[in-house]
This record gives C-alpha cells, sequence and structure tokens, in this order.
C-alpha cells in the first residue's frame, strides 16, 4: 500500500524552504542591505580627555568637527560586518587637537526590515594635542558603541547617527619623550551620514 503522508510531508518541506528563502529575499530587497556597504558622515564631536595616573580631575570638554567613513558588506538584513576610520579635530585656542580611529566594526539591525542599528566596535586610536612648543601624542586601544536609523531612498540612505568612541592604554608622549602615563580621549559624535547599501 503507497504511504500517502510522503509525498505531503515533502510538500510541506518544499513550502517551508520557499517561504524561509522568500523571506530573506524580500527583507534584502526591502532594506537593500546585501553585499557591499558603505557609508560616510559628517557631524560634531565632543571630545574629553581622562587621565588616571595623574592625580587630577580633567572635566573640561572641546567640541569640534567629527566624521567617519566605513567600508564593509552586509552578511544578513540583520548583520554589517566592516572597517571604519573616525576622525575629530578643533584649531582653537592656539592649540591643533586631532583625534584618529581606525575599527573593526559591527552593526546589527534588529529588524530586517527595519533602518534602527546597534553598533560596536574596537582598534587602534592616535590622539595629538600641539601647539609651537609643545607636542602631546597617545597611541593605543579604541572601543566604540552607538546606534542610528538608515532613513531608505533607493539603493542609498540617510543615516543619523551617535557613537561613543572610548579608549583604554593610550600611551603619552611629550615632544617624543614617553611620561608613563595613560591619557584617554573620548568622543561623544553625532551628525548625518550617506549610506550606500
Amino acid at each position: 500500500m503507497r504511504d500517502l503522508h510522503r509525498p505531503a510531508a515533502v510538500m510541506a518541506m518544499m513550502l517551508t524552504l520557499l517561504f524561509a528563502v522568500s523571506d530573506g529575499a524580500l527583507a534584502q530587497a526591502a532594506t537593500g542591505r546585501s553585499g557591499f556597504g558603505m557609508s560616510i558622515g559628517l557631524g560634531m564631536g565632543s571630545a574629553g580627555v581622562t587621565c588616571p595616573e595623574c592625580g587630577v580631575e580633567i572635566d573640561e570638554r572641546v567640541d569640534g568637527l567629527s566624521g567617519y567613513l566605513r567600508v564593509g558588506a552586509y552578511l544578513s538584513p540583520h548583520l554589517f560586518m566592516g572597517l571604519e576610520g573616525t576622525g575629530w579635530l578643533n584649531n582653537d585656542d592656539g592649540f591643533e587637537r586631532r583625534i584618529a580611529a581606525a575599527s573593526l566594526v559591527l552593526l546589527t539591525y534588529p529588524s530586517a526590515r527595519a533602518g534602527f542599528f546597534l553598533r560596536g566596535g574596537f582598534g587602534g586610536i592616535r590622539a595629538v594635542i600641539e601647539n609651537n612648543l609643545i607636542v602631546v601624542v597617545g597611541e593605543g586601544l579604541t572601543w566604540q558603541v552607538g546606534s542610528g536609523w538608515d532613513i531608505a531612498m533607493g539603493p542609498i540612505a540617510l543615516t543619523p547617527w551617535v557613537t561613543w568612541v572610548n579608549s583604554l592604554e593610550v600611551a603619552a608622549d611629550v615632544n617624543d619623550i614617553s611620561t608613563g602615563l595613560n591619557l584617554n580621549p573620548d568622543i561623544l559624535q553625532f551628525g548625518l551620514a550617506l549610506t550606500v547599501r
């Protein structure tokens, strides 16, 4: 006697697979999040520094121009992985101040169809403060967290974003002489980006 349940089970498995594949394809089509991606953002940043070994409180923050360039790939409609360069600068009061970071970043989109994302990253950072008499340079490790929202406009998106770039073990040199101190810079940055998806 022929087993009538086997064709029904095969048909059910095929339909389940078809719906799963089409749902993933529709999600990627709806968001455009597949393959290569890049984003360039510009905005403002508030930078500060802490010095755990200095024995003094450094509470002054300085505002400046901030931005980033990120390239990578969408591994799925929920996940992006890439490399990002972040920068901040301020040239006031006779000092030139610059912070640059290079990081491996991950962006996670909780919804396959919505543009909201959370982000994190880890890499290296370099901070410079200088004038005609003194040059202070710090280099070390950086980590960052943030969020944003891709507002889709066809194959591109406008992306408001906010990121906190922090650091640890940033060894400081003054006029090329090691101080043995860690000056840990951080930047709270926000702005608007153009994202290619």
